[in-house]
């Protein structure tokens, strides 16, 4: 790892903000923070739009999840009835219910959106900023067509206890449907969050060694909590480190060259 003072060499970020560019160049900069930091936004909006239950319609040859009986019918009739595919497994049936784990999930929202891409720009680093925010930007919108095309539920089976971490997950439960399960887009979102922690753990040793393995809470907390199955996390983090990987070639354009070996002409 380079150091903090050379982090990202073709591009100085806020220390060119700060007095290192010119007027025009500052302000064509915030604007494109501003705009990354709405399409974040955005892009979370675009998850609870879709996370609704589907017309028995969507997928007519599988059976679907009555909500009034809690039961799987076959066809879809009646009022209430929707088409869902339930992705649970046998392992999933021995994963404890474990409400504490409703921390690390619901602050994952602040860290990964927003702390995260702060970092990048306390580092100094305009692209690893551009790359984790349209890294998330990009991810979701992966997500939403998994969702539209291939809704699934997670039945919530268990009530939460009558304690701080019992009232928590109620409110998870309360603003989070069981649907939009599969990929996992907070697995996704926390795995791209991991990467680019991972990239900046010598400018930030201490954040980095912190935040990293409190957001890879967030990987067993989405079953534990009765938010996702195993597929889903599978699928989420697959997704994240793709993403993430496909954006910073794109945005930051490294040159892959062995250890030892000088670069091709």
């Amino acid at each position: 790892m380079t150091d903090s003072r050379s982090l990202d060499p073709s591009d100085h970020g806020l220390r060119n903000l700060a007095g290192h560019t010119s007027r025009g160049q500052l302000t064509s900069r915030i604007v494109m923070i501003v705009v990354v930091y709405v399409g974040i936004v955005l892009a979370f909006g675009t998850y609870v739009l879709l996370n609704s239950a589907p017309s028995p319609e969507h997928w007519p040859a599988y059976l679907a999840w009555d909500p009034v009986t809690q039961a799987l019918v076959q066809p879809a009739t009646g009022d209430g009835a929707y088409q869902t595919f339930v992705l649970k497994s046998w392992l999933d049936e021995k994963i404890p219910f474990v409400p504490i784990l409703a921390l690390p999930y619901i602050t994952y929202l602040v860290i990964v959106p927003f702390l995260v891409p702060a970092l990048n720009l306390v580092a100094r680093s305009m692209r690893r900023f551009l790359t984790v925010g349209i890294a998330l930007i990009v991810s979701q919108l992966i997500l939403d067509l998994s969702y539209w095309l291939f809704q699934t539920n997670v039945p919530r089976t268990v009530t939460p206890p009558d304690d701080v971490f019992g009232w928590m997950v109620r409110m998870v439960w309360g603003n989070d449907q069981p649907f939009n399960g599969y990929p996992s887009a907070h697995c996704t979102w926390a795995m791209i969050g991991i990467l680019a922690l991972w990239r900046l753990r010598s400018r930030f040793p201490k954040t980095s060694w912190i935040l990293m393995p409190w957001l890879a809470l967030v990987f067993p907390a989405t079953v534990m909590l009765q938010q996702h199955f195993l597929m889903d996390v599978y699928a989420g983090v697959f997704v994240g480190f793709a993403t993430y990987w496909a954006v910073m070639f794109a945005v930051e354009r490294p040159t892959l060259v062995p250890r030892g070996e000088a670069p091709l002409r």
